[in-house]
């Protein structure tokens, strides 16, 4: 099951010895209250007034790639995660541990949406950003990551 902490603890390893990085991992879920559309579910669930764009359906693939591809963000020289924090036993069980529990989540609901903040962006996003929303029959899931300086 994909929780806060897990994406908390992602996020303070990336942190950890970084240069003018810092990541950002959210997690919301509210209870289906209505089948509203996309803004209003994601404002629901965050609490702003969100304005999004480019909501397309997401593919699993397309959100394991790109969890693998933004939490393994290397950076250059002048920021980025510690040179070593990527090699290690840790970084490799959380990024393992993070997609297995998205891929449990996806077979939980009805779809998955991808979609960019116009406003009302939860983090300060620099290299890289990305939003899922699990449509859940129940309950919607979103996932929010991004890094910044």
């Amino acid at each position: 099951m994909l929780t806060q902490k897990m994406l908390t603890e992602m996020a303070d390893l990336l942190d950890s010895d970084g240069i003018n990085y810092s990541v950002s991992l959210s997690l919301y879920s509210g209870l289906k209250e209505t089948a509203g559309d996309i803004n209003s579910v994601v404002t629901g669930l965050i609490g702003d007034d969100a304005v999004l764009d480019g909501i397309r359906n997401a593919s699993m693939s397309e959100v394991v790639e790109t969890l693998r591809q933004s939490l393994s963000y290397v950076g250059d020289d002048g920021a980025g995660p510690g040179p070593s924090t990527l090699r290690t036993a840790d970084f490799s069980r959380l990024l393992e541990s993070i997609c297995h529990s998205v891929l449990q989540l996806s077979q939980t609901g009805s779809g998955i949406k991808s979609f960019q903040f116009v406003r009302g962006h939860p983090h300060y996003p620099v290299f890289w950003d990305f939003a899922y929303l699990f449509l859940g029959n129940d309950e919607d899931v979103l996932l929010v990551g991004s890094s910044s300086d």
